[in-house]
């Protein structure tokens, strides 16, 4: 789980934890990265998707305890 607190978002510190787990998955030889999101957190898809390059392959009905929707996301790694 990646999370910032509220007052410290939008500065770049999950663009940059999140590429940092990335890049050790990679040293790794980790050939794929997924993760779910809500359907309804519009900031983690921004993050994965426009920054990151993830690729929304699913979405998961009634996924959480919440009974809230997600997208299952994947990165494809070189």
């Amino acid at each position: 789980m990646l999370a910032v607190e509220t007052s410290y978002r939008r500065s770049g510190i999950g663009t940059a934890l999140a590429l940092r787990a990335i890049q050790r998955m990679q040293k790794l030889g980790c050939q794929s990265i997924q993760l779910e999101t809500e359907v309804t957190n519009e900031g983690a898809q921004k993050l994965y998707e426009d920054r990151l390059g993830f690729i929304r392959e699913e979405m998961l009905v009634k996924y959480y305890l919440n009974w809230n929707n997600a997208y299952r996301l994947r990165l494809w790694l070189k």
